[in-house]
């Protein structure tokens, strides 16, 4: 499959929406929030040479049983330190690096069950699973560059699922500023107000689970101050991305002999004791009286 249009595309595999099925490839939110943290060489480098890691395995298994759609779930027969259990892991490898297949221990299938049965327990919860289409795939075009957008669950709200080892406000908190989920739902947001879905208009929700019995979930929406700091942030990560399109060229760092390194400030709080008022720019008039 070939994407040459904008719009919304249904019941399109894991395998090919991760291949990134736009002739001349397209900016993803992932890569979007890779380009905000690094330069544009290194991101591309993180993005494209990402592996699968264990935790991913088991997010993408609970989507895969909480949904009703994604990649096939194989689950391992041998130990992986055995020597049965790598040439089993080995003949797989592939399945897994094209995104085909996601693969977990007995123990980790226990757990998922029990996460999407803990999930499904909450008749609240279980209404917005089953309030959407899952795994809707969105591609647009905008300042110069196709983008695109996986969504778990799209329907009059978009939905996101996580899983983590904190879903409390504070650890949401925490993701945000780790893995930039208020990029994710701006950029989501600006694909469906693009293609002209009415979801655009509304928060996106994300559902958080965590791994861990009794599983608890939280959902959580990002505010307007997050929101307003991610457009201004993947405005510029599309046009970065638009440039090296166009160029051909994904810049390093813009010298090689940087400014001089400030110590920051936390090293400051964390030995204000010790230093004398004059050197630590953040004493507070009150600590040199």
């Amino acid at each position: 499959m070939v994407i040459t249009a904008p719009g919304l595309v249904y019941d399109m595999s894991d395998e090919t929406y991760h291949a990134d099925p736009v002739q001349g490839g397209s900016l993803s939110s992932s890569f979007a929030r890779r380009l905000t943290e690094y330069v544009p060489a290194k991101a591309f480098a993180t993005h494209y040479n990402r592996k699968p890691t264990a935790s991913m395995n088991l997010g993408k298994a609970a989507h895969l049983h909480a949904l009703g759609a994604g990649p096939e779930m194989v689950v391992w027969e041998h130990d992986g330190r055995t020597k049965a259990g790598k040439l089993e892991r080995a003949e797989r490898a592939a399945d897994i690096a094209a995104e085909r297949i996601v693969a977990v221990t007995e123990a980790e299938r226990e757990q998922v069950l029990g996460m999407v049965k803990a999930l499904r327990a909450n008749p609240e919860v279980a209404a917005m699973l089953d309030s959407g289409k899952p795994e809707v795939s969105a591609f647009w075009a905008e300042r110069g560059a196709w983008c695109r957008a996986r969504f778990d669950l799209l329907g009059p709200v978009a939905y996101d699922y996580k899983t983590a080892e904190d879903v409390s406000p504070r650890g949401f908190e925490h993701a945000m500023t780790d893995y930039g989920y208020h990029q994710q739902a701006e950029f989501y947001q600006r694909g469906l107000r693009a293609l002209g879905h009415p979801a655009g208009d509304a928060p996106m929700r994300f559902i958080c689970q965590e791994k861990r019995a009794p599983y608890l979930v939280q959902v959580h929406t990002c505010d307007d101050l997050a929101m307003e700091v991610a457009r201004v942030l993947n405005d510029r990560a599309i046009d970065v991305y638009a440039e090296a399109i166009r160029s051909g060229e994904w810049a390093g760092y813009p010298s090689l002999h940087a400014e001089p390194t400030a110590l920051p400030s936390r090293y400051f709080y964390r030995y204000a004791d010790l230093l004398p008022d004059h050197l630590n720019p953040y004493a507070s008039p009150e600590m040199s009286m």
